[in-house]
């Protein structure tokens, strides 16, 4: 979980500076795994004050895909290794009812997948094939 003043100002899906170095030893860590990686974006539940985003939704896709894009084309993940999502407000880790609560839900996640057993059983044919 990457807290939104590490990446993101308030209201905005811009990466802040010295941002970028923490997502490249991010990507580092992450590169060469065989999991499927989602991007999650959330946002506090403070209406969105912008004229780039409609609502918190939009912000929160737009951060996550920020931060997605960032892990393609500078940690060299492939485009097969990540997707995102967006989830505005309704997935908090904390109250909305602080400052310091917002904060808490106002951030990116990476969540690392697991294969199925299908998945597994697939690879396990390809290998047995080589």
């Amino acid at each position: 979980s990457l807290a939104d003043n590490l990446l993101f100002d308030s209201g905005s899906a811009d990466l802040r500076p010295g941002s970028q170095d923490v997502l490249a030893q991010v990507a580092a860590a992450l590169k060469g795994l065989p999991n499927v990686m989602r991007i999650e974006g959330h946002t506090d539940n403070v209406p969105v004050n912008s004229v780039d985003f409609a609502s918190n939704w939009e912000l929160s896709a737009a951060r996550a895909s920020r931060v997605l894009r960032f892990m393609r084309e500078q940690g060299g993940l492939t485009e097969n290794d990540l997707f995102l999502a967006g989830f505005a407000d309704t997935h908090p880790i904390a109250e909305n009812t602080t400052p310091e609560g917002r904060a808490l839900n106002r951030r990116a996640d990476i969540v690392i997948l697991y294969p199925t057993l299908e998945d597994l059983n697939k690879t396990l044919q390809g290998l047995k094939g080589n």
